[in-house]
């Protein structure tokens, strides 16, 4: 069992060899303290959710790194507050901040890194239109709405079973058309990102 502290070289090799349950271990140990980590720095509960995303697409895709790093808490730290500057830096309007911008010592530079979030938030978005209507709707209410299961359901006239099955085979459709474009993501990953 995995505390909070216990993100440790052995989780990183298996996230390294694409073991998707140590990435979901890693994030959920993580969140608990990241979370507060990065909205404090950047203001919001929202902006925080787009820093989070950001960070663990780039643990994920940089996965082949993680065997070098001889610190994974502070390295993911790093990352984090990494991401957290080059937001600010997006979307600073009233400020600008001072010049200087963190530097990870150990940056990562891979051709997975071209990966950015707003061209998975694209891919998603073009298998969310492949759905069919009602399962894209459902996914919608869900997704962009916020609404729970049991409220889905009363709205549209069905089972809570039935809107639960389509939401599930929303997320696997999702998957697999980023898999198409040769991205694997973790599902706990997709999970979040489609809150």
């Amino acid at each position: 069992m995995h505390d909070h502290n216990d993100i440790d070289k052995a989780l990183f090799q298996r996230i390294s060899e694409g073991d998707e349950g140590a990435f979901g271990v890693l994030f959920n140990t993580a969140m608990q303290s990241l979370e507060p980590f990065i909205q404090k720095m950047v203001k919001s509960p929202e902006n925080a959710k787009e820093v989070i995303q950001a960070t663990f697409l780039r643990v994920w895709l940089s996965r082949d790194k993680l065997t070098d790093i001889d610190y994974p808490k502070a390295w993911l730290y790093k990352v984090a507050a990494n991401e957290c500057y080059t937001y600010l830096r997006k979307e600073a309007t009233e400020y600008r901040l001072r010049e200087a911008v963190i530097t990870v010592a150990d940056e990562i530079d891979t051709p997975s890194r071209q990966l950015s979030l707003k061209e998975l938030h694209v891919l998603i978005e073009e298998a969310v239109q492949l759905l069919s209507p009602q399962r894209r709707r459902i996914f919608q209410m869900s997704r962009n709405k916020g609404m729970k299961i049991p409220e889905i359901a009363t709205e549209l006239d069905l089972s809570p079973h039935s809107v639960k099955n389509a939401l599930v085979f929303s997320l696997k459709s999702i998957r697999e058309h980023l898999r198409r474009y040769g991205h694997t993501i973790p599902l706990v990953y997709l999970l979040f990102i489609c809150k």
